[in-house]
C-alpha cells in the first residue's frame, strides 16, 4: 500500500461528497471504478458521470473534477470536436467562444446562444469539449469546472478541496440541460 492509496481514498471521499451535492438534479445510481454514475434522465442525457482526471506532480497530485455524459445523435456524417475557449484579460471581462476545425450549425448556435454564453461565464470551466463520434453515433461531452478538484502536495504539506456553491450547482445542471436541448434540436434539423 503506497502513499498515493491514502491520498486516492481522501480524493474519492471528496468526489462522492461533491457528486452528492447534485443529487437534487440527478440521483446517484452507482459507484464503481472511481466514477460516480448519476441518473441523467431528467436532463435527457445518457451515462452522466462524475470522476477525477488525475495529474501527477512532483511530490503531489491534482485530481481534476470532471463531468462526462453522452447523447445519441445519428445525424452527422463525420467526427467532430467543439471546444470552449475563454478570451480576455484580467482587466476586461472574459468572453466565451466555441471553436472547431469544421463549421457546423451547432457551432454557430453555441456561439449565438446568450444563455449558454452566460452560464459558461458564471461558472469557471477549465474545459468544455463536445466530441462527436460517427462510429458510435453519439456526442460525448466533457466539462471540467473549477470546483470539486482535490489537490494534495507533500512538501509543503497542502491538501485542498472546494465544493461547489449552490449557484454553481444550479448553473452547471442548467448548462448541461441547455447543451442537451441545443444538440437535440440541431440533430433534428440535419
Amino acid at each position: 500500500m503506497g502513499i498515493y492509496s491514502v491520498i486516492d481514498h481522501r480524493a474519492w471521499k471528496v468526489l462522492q461528497n461533491v457528486a452528492a451535492d447534485f443529487s437534487s438534479f440527478a440521483a446517484i445510481e452507482g459507484i464503481s471504478n472511481n466514477r460516480i454514475k448519476l441518473d441523467g434522465g431528467k436532463l435527457g442525457i445518457v451515462d452522466l458521470q462524475a470522476s477525477y482526471r488525475i495529474i501527477n506532480k512532483w511530490m503531489g497530485r491534482v485530481y481534476v473534477y470532471t463531468w462526462s455524459w453522452a447523447l445519441p445523435d445519428p445525424s452527422l456524417p463525420d467526427d467532430m470536436k467543439i471546444t470552449c475557449r475563454y478570451t480576455g484579460t484580467w482587466k476586461s471581462p472574459k468572453t466565451v467562444q466555441f471553436v472547431s476545425k469544421q463549421p457546423s450549425p451547432l457551432l454557430e448556435a453555441l456561439n449565438r446562444d446568450e444563455k449558454i454564453q452566460k452560464l459558461c461565464q458564471t461558472v469557471d470551466y477549465e474545459a468544455i469539449e463536445l466530441s462527436y463520434s460517427k462510429r458510435e453515433g453519439r456526442w460525448q461531452v466533457e466539462m471540467r469546472p473549477n470546483y470539486g478538484d482535490f489537490i494534495w502536495i507533500l512538501l509543503p504539506p497542502v491538501r485542498y478541496a472546494r465544493r461547489p456553491k449552490q449557484q454553481e450547482i444550479t448553473d452547471t445542471m442548467t448548462l448541461i440541460n441547455r447543451l442537451t436541448k441545443l444538440i437535440t434540436q440541431r440533430s433534428k434539423e440535419v
